[in-house]
């Protein structure tokens, strides 16, 4: 169990100011030079404590007659205080998220380091496409994501993805251009989601080979997934990677039927 002490460090307080808000707990409505002595700091170093104390809400200044005296929070008046800070930090984190765009802009002139993680076995592949899932579902306007894979393989590695139809889909923001190996599952696939309007499908012909990967390309990241040994995969995430697949996509879209 975490002592006041700890408590009061945690909501932000110093040593000395959770020292000197204890003392004043303890004195009641008391002047300065009382609860300095009950902290067991000076005087002069408790007047400035006290104000920031006063600033972050914890503390009141009282006059009686003429002298000043100070007050703390009583225990109903500190629950209040925590609510207040879960209630700002609240307001902030919807603030900031609302700011994403403004930081992004400040970094968009800047050169962009090429980043790599690799990822080992089924659970890595479920990791990767968690993570596209995750950041998809943040998006709130049109966005367009390239897919080259076969069903096959994607079968062989995850049971039941064809059945179950587990593929990566969110509408009705979502566009979906799929180049996909023409495999026995590719029909069943098919099948399963023509209902999907917003996705679209290439048919890569059976004489040029099937993919032994899965791509996947999205924001500023592409994703590659080894579905034929081993399974494993690597995200990348670098904007001249992603502008140069796309290019290579499309005109790959446009050559098949």
């Amino acid at each position: 169990m975490k002592t006041i002490q700890d408590i009061l460090k945690d909501l932000g307080l110093s040593e000395n100011e959770a020292k000197v808000f204890l003392a004043a707990v303890k004195a009641g409505l008391a002047p300065i030079s009382r609860v300095a002595n009950e902290a067991g700091i000076a005087r002069t170093y408790v007047y400035e404590l006290a104000e920031e104390l006063k600033q972050k809400g914890l503390l009141a200044e009282v006059e009686v007659g003429k002298i000043k005296k100070i007050q703390a929070l009583d225990y109903g008046g500190l629950l209040s205080y925590v609510e207040r800070r879960q209630r700002d930090m609240q307001t902030l984190e919807t603030d900031l998220k609302k700011a994403e765009g403004d930081f992004l802009a400040l970094r968009s002139g800047l050169p962009q380091k090429t980043k790599v993680r690799f990822f080992e076995g089924v659970e890595g592949i479920n990791s990767i496409n968690s993570e596209i899932r995750r950041d998809l579902k943040k998006l709130d306007q049109p966005y367009q994501f390239y897919v080259v894979f076969s069903t096959d393989r994607m079968e062989a590695v995850l049971p039941g993805w064809t059945e179950e139809n587990r593929h990566i889909y969110f509408e009705p923001l979502m566009k979906k251009f799929c180049i996909i190996s023409d495999t026995l599952l590719l029909q069943k696939f098919l099948e399963k989601s023509k209902e999907q309007k917003n996705m679209f499908n290439k048919i890569w012909p059976k004489e040029l080979g099937e993919f032994p990967t899965d791509t996947l390309c999205w924001q500023n990241k592409i994703a590659y997934l080894d579905m034929k040994d081993h399974p494993s995969g690597i995200i990348i995430e670098s904007n001249a990677i992603i502008q140069t697949f796309v290019m290579w996509f499309k005109q790959m879209w446009g050559s098949l039927k």
